[in-house]
Protein backbone atom coordinates (compact mmCIF):
# COMPACT_ATOMS: atom_id res chain seq x y z
CA UNK A 1 0.00 0.00 0.00
CA UNK A 2 2.52 2.32 0.74
CA UNK A 3 4.58 1.53 -2.62
CA UNK A 4 1.50 3.04 -4.22
CA UNK A 5 0.65 5.79 -2.25
CA UNK A 6 4.28 6.98 -2.65
CA UNK A 7 4.25 6.37 -6.71
CA UNK A 8 1.06 8.22 -7.05
CA UNK A 9 2.30 11.06 -4.91
CA UNK A 10 5.17 11.12 -7.10
CA UNK A 11 3.21 11.14 -10.46
CA UNK A 12 0.97 13.69 -9.19
CA UNK A 13 4.18 15.90 -8.39
CA UNK A 14 5.61 15.23 -12.12
CA UNK A 15 2.53 16.13 -13.76
CA UNK A 16 2.32 19.28 -11.27
CA UNK A 17 5.63 20.47 -11.91
CA UNK A 18 5.42 20.04 -15.64
CA UNK A 19 2.70 22.68 -17.17
CA UNK A 20 3.67 25.39 -15.18
CA UNK A 21 6.71 26.94 -16.59
CA UNK A 22 4.58 27.04 -20.01
CA UNK A 23 1.53 28.69 -18.22
CA UNK A 24 3.70 31.47 -16.81
CA UNK A 25 5.31 31.88 -20.69
CA UNK A 26 2.23 32.34 -21.82
CA UNK A 27 1.11 34.54 -19.16
CA UNK A 28 3.91 36.47 -19.60
CA UNK A 29 3.71 36.78 -23.79
CA UNK A 30 0.46 37.91 -22.86
CA UNK A 31 1.15 40.86 -20.72
CA UNK A 32 4.13 41.77 -23.04
CA UNK A 33 1.47 41.79 -26.06
CA UNK A 34 -1.13 43.96 -23.95
CA UNK A 35 1.42 46.18 -22.90
CA UNK A 36 2.35 46.82 -26.48
CA UNK A 37 -0.58 48.00 -27.34
CA UNK A 38 -1.29 50.24 -24.89
CA UNK A 39 1.48 51.90 -25.26
CA UNK A 40 1.03 52.06 -28.75
CA UNK A 41 -2.36 53.87 -27.85
CA UNK A 42 -0.44 56.45 -25.73
CA UNK A 43 1.70 57.30 -28.01
CA UNK A 44 -1.71 59.12 -30.08
CA UNK A 45 -2.54 60.58 -26.98
CA UNK A 46 -1.19 64.10 -25.84
CA UNK A 47 0.77 64.16 -22.62
CA UNK A 48 3.05 66.28 -22.94
CA UNK A 49 6.35 65.99 -21.10
CA UNK A 50 4.19 64.12 -18.09
CA UNK A 51 6.16 60.82 -17.97
CA UNK A 52 4.57 59.67 -15.32
CA UNK A 53 0.71 60.49 -15.98
CA UNK A 54 1.72 58.45 -19.46
CA UNK A 55 2.79 55.66 -17.13
CA UNK A 56 0.37 55.27 -14.99
CA UNK A 57 -2.12 55.65 -18.05
CA UNK A 58 -0.44 52.40 -19.68
CA UNK A 59 -0.21 50.48 -16.54
CA UNK A 60 -4.05 51.47 -16.29
CA UNK A 61 -4.40 50.52 -19.71
CA UNK A 62 -2.73 46.78 -19.02
CA UNK A 63 -5.03 45.96 -15.99
CA UNK A 64 -8.26 47.03 -18.26
CA UNK A 65 -9.47 50.08 -16.83
CA UNK A 66 -9.24 52.42 -20.29
CA UNK A 67 -11.52 50.09 -22.92
CA UNK A 68 -10.24 49.57 -26.18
Amino acid sequence: MRTVTLATMLALATALAAPAPAASAATGDTYKAKKAACQERAKTMDFGIHLIKKNRWVKDCIAGKHPA
